[in-house]
């Protein structure tokens, strides 16, 4: 037999937690798989410069920072799981602030979200400019 418990939360409310939640849990997938894509990256440029060699590369840019990607995308990977496990954090924090009823916005993990992907944005730049 199931009882039914009065909650104060509204379940609007609750809905666009979650929705936010989900939201959240979306941009730390696409950011693993982003940093996958550029690790990744790094196998393609190794593959093909194992393919030209013996051929005439003298016209080609050597790949002699191809390790950078290496790099770069397990920082990004390890970025995507850093936020999926604080997505809980911000799930629960927001239920219990519904239940109290205290309205508070988290502005931190956007500007946190923002300058990392100002920052990987900046990384990439930087590397198709000088590599």
């Amino acid at each position: 037999m199931k009882r039914k418990l009065k909650s104060s939360i509204d379940p609007k409310d609750l809905m666009a937690v979650e929705r936010a939640t989900t939201a959240l849990l979306g941009t730390a997938i696409s950011i693993i798989v982003l940093g996958f894509v550029v690790e990744k990256f790094e196998l393609f440029l190794h593959l093909i410069s194992v393919e030209l060699k013996g051929k005439d590369t003298s016209s080609l840019p050597q790949l002699v920072h191809v390790g950078y990607y290496n790099y770069l995308g397990m920082f990004i990977v390890g970025a995507g799981i850093i936020l999926a496990l604080y997505t809980y954090r911000y799930y629960t924090r927001w239920v219990r602030h519904l239940e109290e009823g205290i309205i508070d916005t988290d502005k931190g993990i956007y500007l946190a979200l923002a300058v990392f992907v100002a920052l990987i944005g900046t990384l990439l730049l930087a590397s198709m400019i000088i590599l």
